[in-house]
């Protein structure tokens, strides 16, 4: 004898209904996030659509940093979409300059020379400007006191080889080249490919995706770590570290530590490597994953609810999730502890897919 669940549950249905899940996200989206996570350093924030965003603590007003918890709800910007590095980053404010006021972004959008950077562009003219910010999505530049960003995924290995520490890419002189400009939304987006010489990118040449490599590290960023392979670079993205989640990598890796690494791409534009250390190790989820199986009964605690269905802490970095027609007409809220239904694993995903734990029959039609 089977049974199922006809869900009638108005406060469900106008909570699914009242939520703003966005099928894509795109640099420049302004987005409505939830925190779910706080760190010394960053915020988590659940964007919906199962996606998630860094928001750097740097970019509140200093008091509220403090008091900032998990829940809260904040609007912020998208400046990197993970596509390449697999961390979507996310900031208070538009990358370039704010329309109306001079302010922290520099020149007023009024009075951009933005014919410019579309020259520069079309013709693919190499700049020269400042870092101003390093942060987990790349570097805040300066060119003629215009604000662009110039995203993690292209960031070429020339500049940072002569830099050791963090702090100190601040205030140098980098090269760059206008990837995208939009006027009307004061965006600046910058890239340091084709700048590499043709002698750099022969080097590449004798390496191979697969292949592993063994290296030393010249530097340590919010977003990764270069590493000098013989006579080439290499970035290690902070989402190939470790196949857990990494907040600050200063506190595990130092700028002279030998590393090993897997080389999962070669970039000739950018005169680089990119390796993976996790990739190398085999993937604890699917030991752990080991421990659920379909219809155990588990504990767990909500780290986000939005209209596709529910996000679960499981312990051990494990993440379980129950999918909005799975709910039943239960509610849960972020923080909530309690008891979920194996579903199934999902190990591509490294998910446990739940269901609710019901302990009551009320409700429930039996045929």
């Amino acid at each position: 004898m089977s049974k199922t669940h006809v869900s009638n549950n108005p406060i469900m249905e106008k909570l699914l209904a009242s939520q703003k899940t966005p099928s894509s996200i795109y640099r420049g989206q302004e987005i409505d996030g939830k925190v779910i996570l706080k760190t010394d350093q960053d915020l988590v924030l659940d964007l919906g659509g199962k996606y998630e965003g860094s928001l750097s603590l740097k970019e509140l007003p200093e008091e509220k940093r403090s008091s900032i918890k998990e829940g809260d709800s904040i609007k912020a910007f998208i400046i990197e979409t993970g596509v390449h590095t697999g961390q979507t980053i996310l900031s208070l404010s538009p990358q370039t300059s704010s329309p109306k006021s001079k302010g922290k972004f520099g020149k007023s959008r009024f009075s951009i020379d933005w014919e410019k950077f579309k020259s520069a562009k079309n013709e693919q003219t190499e700049l020269s400007g400042k870092i101003l910010e390093v942060n987990k999505g790349g570097l805040i530049v300066s060119i003629d006191e215009v604000r662009g960003f110039l995203p993690n995924s292209q960031v070429g290995f020339e500049l940072v080889k002569k830099v050791g520490k963090q702090e100190s890419l601040a205030g140098q002189s980098i090269r760059v080249i206008v990837s995208e400009v939009d006027e009307d939304s004061n965006k600046l987006i910058l890239t340091q490919k084709w700048l590499v010489s043709p002698s750099e990118k022969e080097k590449l040449n004798k390496y191979k995706v697969g292949d592993k490599a063994k290296g030393e590290i010249v530097n340590v960023l919010p977003f990764g770590l270069f590493v000098a392979v013989d006579d080439v670079g290499g970035l290690i993205f902070i989402g190939e570290v470790s196949w857990e989640r990494e907040e600050n990598l200063g506190e595990k890796y130092k700028v002279g530590q030998e590393v090993e690494a897997k080389i999962v791409g070669i970039d000739q534009d950018l005169g680089r490597l990119n390796l993976s250390i996790k990739q190398l190790q085999d993937d604890p989820f699917a030991k752990i994953a080991e421990k659920f199986q379909a219809d155990d009964v588990v504990k767990g605690v909500v780290k986000g609810v939005d209209s596709t269905g529910v996000m679960v802490d499981l312990g051990e970095n494990i993440e379980g999730f129950i999918p909005a027609t799975k709910l039943a007409g239960q509610a849960f809220e972020v923080g909530e502890k309690a008891n979920f239904l194996v579903d199934n694993v999902d190990s591509q995903r490294r998910k446990v897919n739940l269901a609710p734990f019901v302990t009551s029959t009320e409700g429930l039609i039996y045929k």
